[in-house]
């Protein structure tokens, strides 16, 4: 009996130590990917060192976009929560033509977010990795099945569909992933897009897609993804709905920073305390734009009363729906022309952007922050200013108040509306965009939000302002229509009435 379970021991240890094997051994057992190990590993190890990584990385991730014909790799070291591109390499061939997959036999590569599911070491295009098309927006979108599933990226110089990147490429990349997947990283992000989605690319992507609001609001889900990496250079974490949308969960309220406080609440900001009426979308706005920041706007809890610069409560309360949580400053400064002056340069110091932090005073002349910073200081005298070197040179937060409390000082709605440029039509209203009425006194209120009913084209937005005397910065109700207060109608006629003013058409304009 002994003897017997000795010799079951000993047949089973090999097993057991094959068992063990890692991903890596198992792929060396195929030889093309032993000669494209020979081929590459030392390049490989050149490439990361070269980039300052350790190899292999924490994790990494590839990206591709069919317009350009581009797949980058981009990987994150172990200190570092966000990802440095290391490589591009260029598409060989291309198929089919801007737009998602459907079905089999289109032609199409697809477009969307994937990652590497099997690896092909005897490819008919040289080495392959597949990825996991059709995925569950993929699914969703294409009721009917149908779709095809062996999209790779592949070598060679030919595809139906997949990504080809030639031979030599594919053995760097493959040898990667392969090494990646050893090390534990068993899923590898593969993203798709149509393009590099910046502003260019996108109004040409919606020319392609002309009267296609399908393929439209497709792509806006897609450089939703894309604005959200891009800001961050972190992997995407992500959902599908019901409808096949990627929904983000990356911390997007933390891509955004509002120097005057430390710390504010994912519950209390602007986004998620007020969402948009009934069958209405968000308009798209780039990730860390100003427009983005005023969406991401923080607030004060619940529906606080307004109060005024001195601590004494407003006398008016009925026309605010929320308070920002910004500070007012003690003197009778910050009111409506300031208060927009306020956020816009709070967003260009946030952004270290010194040289857009520039206002005129009511005479007409700049007084820009750059020059301040170097330790000058406009003098005034009657209807001149003049610029005296008064101080070291400080970039700090007390410097950039100090800076804007004289702009308080000297500026207002008439210095502010000669400022600003004309937008000619009101239906062509963004987001940031101003009503001001220059005078003495004037006012100015801000757009800090928009949406868009998709089925009739409505759109809606929100308003937010100081006001005489200085006061907390509120977002207004919209007293004419209780049933979509806080948002007004952009189709409001020729006169917008707000709680405490009224302003034509015409006084729209913008930075």
């Amino acid at each position: 009996m002994f003897s017997v379970l000795i010799v079951v021991i000993l047949f089973l240890i090999p097993q057991i130590v094959a068992g063990q094997n890692t991903f890596k051994d198992e792929q060396k057992r195929y030889p093309r990917v032993r000669q494209a190990r020979e081929n590459c590993e030392q390049i490989i190890d050149s490439l990361f060192q070269i980039k300052g990584l350790a190899y292999p990385p924490e994790e990494i991730l590839i990206i591709a976009y069919k317009k350009e014909r581009l797949v980058q790799l981009w990987a994150r070291p172990e200190t570092l929560k966000t990802f440095l591109l290391v490589k591009e390499y260029s598409f060989t061939a291309f198929s089919g033509t801007l737009g998602p997959k459907r079905k089999q036999g289109d032609l199409q590569i697809p477009e969307g977010f994937y990652y590497i599911n099997h690896f092909n070491p005897y490819s008919s295009y040289h080495l392959s990795m597949k990825i996991n098309y059709p995925n569950q927006s993929d699914s969703i979108h294409s009721p009917q099945g149908n779709f095809g599933n062996e999209i790779r990226i592949h070598g060679s110089y030919v595809t139906i569909g997949c990504i080809p990147i030639g031979d030599e490429s594919i053995e760097e990349l493959y040898i990667i992933c392969v090494d990646m997947k050893s090390n534990g990283q068993h899923k590898i992000p593969f993203y798709i897009f149509p393009c590099k989605m910046d502003c260019q690319r996108w109004s040409e992507l919606q020319q392609f897609a002309g009267r296609d609001t399908v393929l439209i609001h497709f792509w806006h889900n897609l450089r939703e993804g894309y604005d959200l990496f891009r800001a961050t250079q972190q992997k995407l974490n992500y959902r599908v709905d019901t409808k096949g949308q990627y929904i983000y969960s990356n911390d997007h309220a933390q891509l955004n920073s509002y120097p005057w406080l430390s710390t504010h609440k994912a519950q209390y900001i602007l986004f998620n305390a007020l969402e948009p009426p009934p069958g209405h979308k968000r308009i798209y706005c780039p990730l860390g734009s100003f427009k983005d920041w005023l969406r991401y706007l923080p607030l004060k809890p619940g529906n606080p009363k307004v109060y005024l610069h001195n601590g004494v409560e407003k006398s008016y309360q009925n026309g605010h729906h929320a308070v920002v949580d910004i500070d007012i400053g003690q003197e009778d400064l910050q009111q409506c022309a300031d208060a927009i002056i306020r956020l816009y340069a709070e967003y260009q110091f946030s952004e270290n952007d010194f040289n857009h932090i520039t206002f005129n005073l009511t005479n007409g002349d700049a007084v820009g922050f750059r020059k301040w910073i170097n330790g000058y200081r406009p003098v005034v005298s009657g209807n001149t200013v003049s610029w005296h070197k008064q101080a070291a040179p400080d970039s700090s937060y007390n410097a950039f108040r100090a800076y804007l409390k004289f702009i308080f000082m000297y500026a207002g709605t008439y210095s502010l509306d000669r400022q600003l440029q004309e937008v000619d039509d009101v239906k062509e209203m963004a987001l940031a965009d101003i009503f001001v009425q220059g005078g003495f006194p004037g006012h100015g209120v801000i757009v800090v939000d928009m949406a868009v009913n998709p089925r009739t084209k409505d759109k809606v937005f929100l308003l937010c302002q100081s006001y005489m005397p200085a006061q907390d910065i509120h977002i207004l109700k919209n007293l004419n229509d209780p049933n979509l207060s806080p948002w007004y109608k952009l189709d409001f006629g020729e006169t917008l009435h707000t709680p405490e003013w009224i302003f034509t058409k015409d006084n729209l304009k913008r930075f």
